[in-house]
């Protein structure tokens, strides 16, 4: 008798619980017909190219330097020191002797006086 009972307790929970499903179901697709959200905005495409963030990176010249460096390098030329702004060329240019001495050239090549005494 108890696994009778059992049974129709199991099938009585089946019931309650579909019912429950069916009319959850409906209230919701009532619910959705009264209230009508409009589709969002798909997000922008994103462009392939070199972002970082949402900045995009100047494109620097190789041989660019901070001004300091450069009035202290031309100053150098111009006062006949010429190794010794390659070297300080060189160090801001990660050790390429041969860019350092291009660059001087150029430096030296502009003819501004020097700053310094």
């Amino acid at each position: 008798m108890s696994l009778l009972f059992m049974l129709f307790a199991l099938m009585g929970a089946v019931i309650v619980l579909g019912g429950g499903s069916y009319a959850l179901r409906r209230v919701l697709a009532h619910m959705e017909a009264r209230v009508a959200v409009a589709e969002p905005e798909p997000p922008p495409r994103a462009e392939h190219g070199n972002h970082v963030g949402g900045y995009v990176p100047i494109q620097r010249d190789p041989d660019e330097l901070p001004a300091e460096v450069l009035s202290r390098a031309r100053n150098l030329v111009a006062l006949g020191r010429a190794d010794e702004a390659v070297r300080l060329v060189r160090t801001r240019l990660g050790g390429d002797e041969n860019r350092a001495r291009l660059v001087v050239r150029r430096l030296g090549e502009e003819g501004r006086p020097a700053l310094e005494p």
